[in-house]
């Protein structure tokens, strides 16, 4: 605060005047916020800040983790299970079956079947009776470490679910006569040299003979 005089007719007179100096404006200048940023560039946390967050990141991080783990495992155990039915499917196969409609090499074994029987339809099976149920008798039983009609219908690409059908009706019908005529009726070309085929994969060189039998028919014919 300043005293500033002046004169009047009457006297002289002192009146306060109130004049701004560079003291007001340090003052001014002086003033700082109160909010201190850290050395790393942040803000210190809120006092009030809620102290479940934490505890809340971490669990569902923990979850995410244990979903992850989850689908890991399933799809490793599946990948498994179908290298598994893949290795079953090769060994069946190397246990002596081989795709009926590509036969190779001469598995009806040392000339037992002549040319007439093994181009003869497979029909021919099915309409000689004799044949056909001496073929039953030696090949529908289940017998321990010999071949039977189920190995012949898994070969002919017949589900397991239809072979387990077959063979729960076995008292009214015959589970190889249902089996060869469901391969006339998809592969009607097909002849008895493709099942001579499969019976020599299937070691049963016993059917093979069997089927010789058909020669009579077969020059008939």
């Amino acid at each position: 605060m300043r005293v500033v005089s002046y004169r009047t007719r009457s006297g002289t007179n002192r009146v306060p005047v109130t004049v701004p100096t560079s003291k007001h404006v340090s003052t001014f200048l002086s003033i700082r916020p109160t909010t201190q940023i850290n050395e790393g560039g942040t803000f210190p946390p809120s006092p009030g800040a809620p102290m479940w967050a934490v505890p809340l990141v971490i669990l569902i991080s923990i979850t995410l983790v244990v979903i992850c783990a989850c689908l890991i495992f399933r799809k490793r155990k599946r990948g498994k299970q179908t290298v598994m039915s893949y290795s079953r499917r090769s060994s069946f196969i190397n246990a002596g079956f081989a795709p009926l409609s590509a036969p190779t090499g001469n598995n009806d074994q040392k000339g037992l079947l002549s040319p007439n029987i093994r181009s003869a339809p497979l029909q021919t099976v099915l309409d000689n009776l004799d044949v056909l149920e001496e073929l039953v008798i030696l090949l529908d039983p289940e017998s321990h470490g010999v071949k039977t009609t189920k190995h012949l219908a898994s070969h002919c690409s017949f589900p397991a679910t239809w072979i387990t059908y077959t063979y729960s009706m076995k008292e009214s019908k015959s589970p190889l006569k249902a089996v060869l005529e469901g391969v006339t009726c998809r592969h009607p070309d097909w002849t008895v040299g493709h099942l001579a085929k499969l019976l020599g994969h299937m070691k049963r060189y016993d059917a093979i003979a069997v089927l010789a039998k058909l020669e009579l028919n077969v020059i008939e014919m």
